[in-house]
């Protein structure tokens, strides 16, 4: 792996890839700055944004078609679009009747959605017709909206006459297509599939409560468990659309098929693991694995790290011991996802902070276990193969690939700490983002 040098950022979440993988944007206060991805060195462009609250730009999101690119100030309650390939192109937004709370792109990148503050009404904002807009009432932002994979259509979630909803509109005229009635007491999640065919919403953290609809607006599923279990924290569907992955408050993913959309697996992350699983276990150079499992790794200075692959049963450390049924426990999965073949799942559990879970999807038996010296920040699959890249805020990226076993990259400079980390879309490189820089690392194996 080569790393570049640093460069300048002001928000770790705000570093974005452009669709295409060839420009990477960052926020540097306010101003909007647009680098090759190839090479950072050379700047594409630099849009001063004119926010004059702290923290300035709080939102950075591309068009689908990579042309444009959105900025948000919701302190000013203003939103702009820029255009990456003409200078003179820009849009402001600006809503008089209510605060703006969260802005988004559509799948046309011609239009632009805004939640107003206390859920009033769904705004869409027409790029090609200023006098276009369109208002949609009773949604529920932090549900949130799910788009068909052709971006035809689109899933909202809605609350209206003390029910919730799903409410199914077409993106050309903007008009309800069919309001699904769903049986969730507080709707917090909604999911379209990647294959177009179904539409998953969960219930609030306190119940364990999925539905499943079909774009018809037939209800094909609602699963509960018998026993009182806490609800959905994460969830996560196969590239295929054939599995639906629930991760839990309380420290379990249960793994739906869609044929059914019943339970084919509860995974469960035990502080022993047992079987044929590869459990590898990062240790300072010049320990062993027993004196490992004792020592805390300073954050004052860079230590030199390497994998040691532990026998089973092996031991998994556990820093979290909490009632695991309060919804506020810090027990829950944090981390569900499957890789981009579908063929494996990723999981990581707050009340193992300090290991990745890497699941085969075929038979749903635990394929592996890495444990990290410090609690993992971020991991993310590789969006074009099956390669797992996570950090834990020391200066090392980590990077496991089945039959390959886990690598560790340590990044040149020692100013930077890698809290954050971002996949190109094209797979051939990572943006690395500390606080207050970031380094572009460039996949060479």
């Amino acid at each position: 792996m080569e790393f570049t040098d640093l460069y300048k950022q002001s928000n770790s979440s705000l570093a974005k890839f452009s669709p295409d993988g060839k420009y990477i944007a960052v926020a540097v206060e306010h101003r909007l700055i647009v680098r090759d991805s190839e090479n950072p060195k050379r700047i594409h462009r630099v849009f001063s944004c004119e926010y004059e609250t702290a923290p300035y730009i709080q939102e950075i999101e591309w068009s689908m078609d990579s042309e444009y690119i959105l900025t948000a100030s919701y302190a000013m309650n203003r939103v702009d679009a820029w255009s990456i390939e003409d200078e003179s192109w820009r849009c402001t937004i600006t809503d008089e009747v209510a605060r703006v709370e969260r802005a988004q792109w559509t799948k046309d990148s011609r239009h632009i959605l805004t939640f107003s503050e206390l859920d009033l009404r769904v705004s869409v904002w027409s790029l090609l017709d200023a006098d276009d807009r369109r208002y949609i009432q009773f949604p529920k932002s932090k549900a949130g909206v799910s788009f068909s994979p052709d971006g035809a259509y689109m899933a909202l979630a809605q609350r209206h006459d003390y029910h919730d909803y799903i409410g199914i509109y077409n993106t050309e005229s903007w008009q309800l297509v069919k309001e699904i009635a769903v049986e969730t007491l507080d709707m917090s999640g909604i999911s379209w599939s990647p294959d177009g065919l179904h539409i998953a919403a969960w219930d609030m953290a306190a119940s364990l409560l999925v539905v499943v609809v079909n774009v018809a607006g037939v209800v094909k599923r609602v699963y509960q468990p018998e026993e009182e279990v806490l609800g959905v924290r994460m969830c996560a569907w196969a590239p295929a659309g054939q599995l639906l992955a629930l991760g839990g408050y309380d420290r379990k993913v249960r793994v739906l098929n869609h044929l059914t959309w019943r339970p084919i697996a509860t995974l469960t992350h035990r502080a022993i693991v047992n079987g044929d699983v590869d459990v590898f276990i990062e240790v300072e150079v010049g320990q062993t694995l027993a004196q490992a499992s004792k020592a805390v790794m300073s954050s004052t200075q860079r230590q030199h790290t390497r994998f040691d692959l532990a026998p089973t049963p092996a031991n998994i450390q556990v820093v979290q011991h909490q009632d695991v049924h309060r919804a506020d426990a810090k027990n829950g999965v944090s981390f569900v996802e499957f890789s981009a073949d579908g063929s494996l799942l990723a999981t990581v559990s707050e009340g193992m902070p300090n290991a990745v879970w890497v699941w085969r999807a075929s038979d749903m038996r635990l394929a592996t276990v890495i444990q990290t010296m410090k609690p993992i920040r971020v991991c993310r699959w590789s969006p074009v193969e099956a390669v797992l890249a996570f950090t834990t805020g020391s200066a090392t990226v980590y990077l496991w690939k089945q039959d390959h076993g886990c690598h560790l990259y340590e990044i040149p400079s020692a100013t930077i700490a890698a809290s954050s980390l971002a996949w190109n879309p094209n797979g051939g490189s990572m943006a690395i983002l500390s606080k207050g820089l970031f380094s572009l690392a460039f996949i060479t194996e």
